[in-house]
């Protein structure tokens, strides 16, 4: 048993990382539809990651229950399909389109480089795009009251990664995904990209005792993005990569301390709404001083 919850412990993040582009690269090539394939390669490694937490979990006490699930599920549900701006990987693929068809289109994208350069390209910019987001995120705050939804959770596992507003969702949509699609990239590409950034993210927010040792200078694993997620701003305010952190490096936002582990996670306001209806007009509630 203890071999196994060691072969978890270091080998799961770069398997089930790969994994689900291998599977997208497998249907591509078998000629399913782009409109569906990446949705697949994705639900193929949610169970797997839902497993590991339950064999080999970080915390006991951040264990999910169906309560947790359910309202995971609305914002997900929210989030990737009922907000026009924020449809995920289809909104992406219509926009391809739109672009294609108006001839709005730069064409400077290099879409005569290999797949996997491509991909790289993708990860590493538009991570810096994000990075900035998600930085004003935490400094300005119009953007933060939208923002605070994410960081509620007392506890860190997989799926509450679904947890954005989403008018938060649909900025980082503008963000991460307009420009690419204006600079000319290919589908394809977004479609190992919309893997990539969905399997990353359940990663940094699985609660799985992940060891990625060398890993942790390069992605942002959940080693990582625990301590954004603490009570104290002094660790929150760093870490704000998504899945490339070499940029937490570059702009001295890293943080992962070894002398301790993080403690409370959360919002430091207890008043904060609980629910998903109630969350979701969060952002507009009343302050103390009768404003926005």
């Amino acid at each position: 048993m203890t071999f196994v919850r060691d072969l978890v412990r270091y080998g799961a993040y770069p398997t089930l990382m790969l994994a689900p582009l291998f599977v997208l690269w497998c249907l591509i090539q078998s000629g399913a539809p782009l409109t569906f394939a990446p949705y697949v390669a994705v639900a193929m490694v949610v169970p797997l990651i839902l497993f590991a937490e339950r064999l080999v979990p970080f915390r006991g006490e951040w264990t999910a229950g169906l309560a947790d699930y359910f309202e995971d599920g609305l914002f997900m549900v929210t989030v990737q399909v009922a907000v026009p701006f924020a449809l995920g990987w289809l909104a992406a693929l219509a926009l391809i389109n739109v672009v294609g068809a108006t001839g709005w289109s730069l064409h400077i994208w290099p879409a005569h480089w290999p797949i996997v350069a491509q991909l790289a390209l993708k990860v590493i910019a538009g991570d810096f795009m994000r990075y900035w987001l998600h930085r004003m995120a935490h400094a300005w705050t119009p953007l933060w009251r939208l923002h605070e939804v994410h960081h509620h959770p007392g506890k860190l596992y997989s799926t509450n990664v679904f947890r954005f507003h989403p008018l938060e969702k649909a900025l980082q949509f503008f963000c991460d995904t307009l420009p690419f699609v204006i600079a000319g990239i290919g589908p394809e590409v977004l479609a190992y990209y919309f893997v990539f950034y969905a399997t990353s993210g359940l990663f940094q927010h699985s609660n799985v005792d992940l060891r990625l040792g060398w890993f942790n200078f390069i992605f942002s694993g959940p080693e990582v993005h625990r301590w954004h997620h603490s009570q104290k701003i002094e660790e929150s305010n760093n870490n704000y990569a998504h899945s490339f952190v070499v940029w937490d490096i570059v702009f001295g936002t890293y943080f992962r301390p070894s002398d301790r582990r993080v403690d409370r996670l959360g919002l430091v306001d207890a008043a904060y709404p609980v629910g998903f209806w109630k969350q979701l007009s969060a952002p507009f509630r009343m302050n103390k001083s009768g404003t926005p």
